[in-house]
């Protein structure tokens, strides 16, 4: 077995003092989905875990919380939760759809996923900016201007009456829901505390890793009676009830008292001194190249499913579905393993069946005409193991980042939407009738993950089984 990191925290991170137990369970980590519900920006923003940002922040006064409490309900919470699902939906719900936009829009496949990208890109432009913007402004106004943006950008898409039009609505469109995607989640650490906090953002969570399983279901049951074109319509109109929700619902949660301008500056300080890291960066690049392989196959699967093997839309919605659910089920079984197995051997072990899987496909491709027999199955076993290896990369990556948090989260988050921006128009190249630049891809996001793997543990310290704090 190769060396294991000793992944304790560094005496660098508490100042030579003992070090608190490490939380690596991902008990405080979104479930992983196909497209990515590892931690993001979002778990950055407002960025209060770094002591830098606490000397410029205001946290909530006790009277202050006391004032707010009571108005978290029932309907501002559906509101925050659906600004929460926006990004995944938009996501998702698309995909079965991307034979039918790129026949109707005269483009190529390689066209088509360059619309994915756009939209990570608009999404991590959005949370990069909107949380400093927010803590010096405040959170409702950023807020209203980026729900008003997604809903434009939606009718944008919805009329787009070329591939390029419709790639620069997709940009918009994320830069929108990324705004939302973080100040929801800034409203809901403004207004409350304790308990009341974990148990919302348990359900944002939750909804959060249910949205990219339903979202294709719902995709191809939208294809079934309509057009692409209604896809973009939904997402329209959950952007327009949300609106609404916020002017009604929502009040400006950060008073002006509590307002502060040096958020990014922070993040980028932060970044730099992470960056010097070793183990921190090999694993956010474990999941970065973990990352890119997954984004090869929602890229692309659409294209191998409906266009090579002839299944309809909904067939291939369902695969969808059913390869995410793999993803939940093993993150949330990593999760529970990880009191008495180190994250490490969890993510060895997903590393291994992805590879192997990835491999498979390869092989498919290459000599057999990409068979529905090896396709289905690799899929699978490409997509479900993530769930080992986001959420315990992503801990132990933030364990070496302790007393910067916040930006170590959003470092991971960015590292995904890196990764899938360029791999989503890279398996486009041959068009709608070859696998190989997916399968391609998909081997060597994961060799490459397995390279920076096996680097995470070199001169560490062997692994001996201990978990991430323990002596």
């Amino acid at each position: 077995m190769a060396a294991a990191a000793d992944d304790t925290p560094r005496d660098h991170l508490t100042g030579g003092a003992p070090a608190e137990p490490s939380r690596t369970t991902g008990e405080h980590l979104p479930v992983p989905t196909a497209t990515g519900g590892i931690p993001t920006i979002t778990g950055a923003i407002p960025v209060l875990e770094d002591p830098a940002d606490q000397a410029r922040a205001h946290l909530p006064t006790e009277e202050q919380l006391a004032g707010t409490r009571g108005k978290v309900t029932a309907m501002v919470i559906v509101v925050l939760t659906t600004l929460s699902a926006i990004g995944p939906l938009a996501t998702d719900m698309y995909i079965p759809a991307f034979p039918q936009v790129a026949s109707e829009l005269g483009t190529t496949a390689s066209m088509m996923q360059l619309t994915l990208t756009a939209f990570f890109m608009g999404t991590a432009g959005g949370q990069i900016v909107a949380g400093p913007l927010s803590d010096r402004l405040g959170r409702r106004g950023p807020l209203l201007i980026g729900i008003t943006l997604c809903l434009l950008a939606s009718i944008g898409c919805m009329l787009a009456p070329s591939a390029e039009l419709l790639m620069i609505m997709r940009v918009l469109q994320g830069i929108g829901g990324g705004f939302g995607m973080v100040l929801g989640r800034a409203v809901l650490i403004d207004m409350t505390d304790g308990p009341e906090l974990f148990r919302i953002m348990n359900v944002m969570q939750g909804v959060g890793g249910v949205a990219p399983i339903v979202a294709p279901l719902l995709g191809g049951l939208i294809l079934l009676v309509g057009q692409w074109r209604e896809i973009f319509a939904v997402i329209a109109v959950m952007s327009l009830l949300s609106l609404i929700g916020v002017l009604f619902l929502i009040p400006e949660s950060l008073p002006v008292e509590r307002r502060h301008s040096g958020g990014f500056r922070t993040f980028l300080s932060n970044c730099r001194t992470l960056l010097g890291r070793r183990i921190f960066v090999a694993y956010l690049l474990v999941n970065a190249f973990s990352a890119f392989a997954l984004m090869a196959y929602v890229s692309a699967s659409s294209f191998v499913v409906q266009e090579m093997l002839g299944y309809s839309s909904t067939t291939y919605s369902i695969s969808f579905a059913i390869n995410s659910m793999g993803m939940m089920a093993l993150s949330l079984l990593s999760a529970y393993l990880t009191r008495t197995i180190h994250p490490r051997r969890l993510i060895r072990v997903g590393l291994i069946v992805v590879s192997l899987a990835s491999f498979a496909l390869l092989i498919g491709s290459l000599f057999l005409d990409t068979p529905a027999w090896i396709v289905f199955p690799a899929f699978f076993l490409t997509v479900a193991p993530q769930g080992m290896i986001f959420g315990n990369g992503g801990a132990l990556a933030s364990d070496q980042a302790r007393e910067f948090a916040g930006t170590g989260s959003a470092m991971l988050g960015l590292g995904f939407s890196f990764a899938a921006s360029i791999a989503a128009p890279l398996v486009g190249l041959a068009g709608t009738h070859s696998s190989l630049p997916m399968a391609i891809a998909m081997v060597a996001g994961s060799l490459i993950s397995v390279f920076f793997f096996v680097l995470a543990g070199r001169g560490s310290g062997a692994d001996d089984g201990r978990l991430p704090g323990q002596a």
